[in-house]
């Protein structure tokens, strides 16, 4: 199967992705914005809508490998740079080669880089690989560069640098790191950083799904890092879970169905039901989360569902004196005036950690067992149901 192995290729393809997470924050111009695969691998723009600079990525991970004067990386990345110019008009663009392999001192992409600057040498041995080289890899490159005039070609390697021996996918997030220090406290770090990438990926991900450019701007970044950020301060925690859908409660034991049934004792209607199935597993996954990362102090969860069994208390016993014990009716809609009660609440584990399906949901964790209830009879009717008896 090693004829079929694309590794190298996907890490290419995720190496251009986190590279352009890594140049954009490290960028000095606060208004940079990136674009990936429109226009090239990354093109960077300073007015969202056209790049001025276009950038070309090579990523090797095993073999480091050079950028040679015959090198298919650099005679590749020059055909597309020579039709960018002649066929798309594209004009005022400089063009950017990283790589990871080395640009051996001597070669032309040696007098391209930024410090050792020889547009006119570079060109020459260029020229001299381009109508003396046998390569059949290289032909149809070579040709495209020799059909471009002499001058038309030195002024599009004079926008041309070579920024080799570059970071890989790996240590490339050493920079991103650094970016983010001083907004995270210094024990979180790696957490903001997992949820940075998160979203910049997924952001990614649906700008290659669009069919016009869509460029994220550095300052959308750093909203997104401080956002992160604050969510690891002392009086917050993170919400790192997503919506879920189409549960099928069905397939689990009946002890992890008791609030779906405390819900139907008061006769709510299936939106509603489907959306207290919603809350109780989000909150489920969300707690377990901070649990497994340690986020939470001692104590914390069960000290957070006192209070809450507390309000529910005053509103129960409130709910108890009006209610006519007799009329069935009456004690579904009491109940259910009971749950909307709750659901009302702005009860916070923290005081900065404000999404509402914390709180619902702990509450129908309770509910699943007995502690809280909507019906007036709740405790009577489904006791047998929790210690396994119906």
């Amino acid at each position: 199967m090693s004829s079929h192995d694309a590794s190298a290729q996907m890490l290419g393809y995720l190496f251009q992705v986190r590279y352009a997470l890594a140049m954009l924050l490290s960028a000095d111009n606060e208004q940079s914005s990136i674009c990936i695969e429109k226009f090239d691998d990354i093109a960077f723009s300073d007015d969202y809508e056209s790049p001025n600079v276009l950038i070309q990525t090579k990523h090797h991970i095993n073999s480091r490998g050079d950028l040679t004067d015959s090198s298919v990386d650099l005679w590749r990345t020059l055909k597309v740079w020579i039709d960018a110019v002649q066929h798309d008009k594209i004009s005022n663009v400089k063009f950017v080669i990283v790589t990871t392999a080395n640009a051996p001192d001597g070669s032309a992409s040696s007098f391209l880089r930024v410090n050792e600057r020889n547009v006119a040498y570079a060109y020459s041995l260029l020229k001299a690989t381009a109508e003396n080289s046998t390569s059949k890899t290289n032909k149809k490159y070579y040709q495209a560069f020799l059909e471009v005039s002499s001058d038309s070609m030195q002024a599009i390697l004079d926008e041309v640098t070579i920024i080799d021996l570059s970071v890989n996918i790996l240590n490339v997030l050493d920079g991103i790191k650094k970016s983010i220090r001083y907004s995270s406290r210094p024990e979180f770090e790696d957490k903001v950083l997992q949820r940075i990438e998160g979203w910049w990926f997924k952001k990614s991900i649906e700008a290659l799904c669009s069919t016009l450019p869509v460029f994220i701007s550095q300052g959308q970044v750093r909203s997104i890092i401080n956002d992160i950020s604050s969510e690891y301060a002392p009086d917050n925690l993170p919400i790192d879970t997503d919506f879920i859908d189409d549960i099928d409660i069905a397939n689990f034991p009946t002890k992890e169905r008791l609030f779906c049934e405390q819900l139907r004792l008061i006769s709510v209607k299936s939106k509603r039901m489907n959306l207290a199935i919603r809350d109780y597993y989000r909150a489920f996954a969300q707690r377990n989360n901070w649990i497994k990362d340690d986020l939470l102090y001692i104590d914390e969860l069960e000290r957070y569902e006192e209070r809450l069994v507390d309000e529910w208390q005053h509103l129960f016993a409130r709910m108890q004196d009006e209610v006519d014990e007799n009329n069935e009716k009456e004690k579904q809609k009491a109940g259910r005036a009971l749950l909307g009660s709750v659901e009302d609440k702005d009860i916070r584990i923290r005081t900065q950690c404000s999404d509402g399906f914390i709180m619902r949901g702990s509450y129908h964790m309770l509910a699943n067992q007995l502690r809280v209830g909507w019906h007036l009879d709740f405790i009577n009717r489904l006791a047998m149901l929790l210690h396994g008896e119906g």
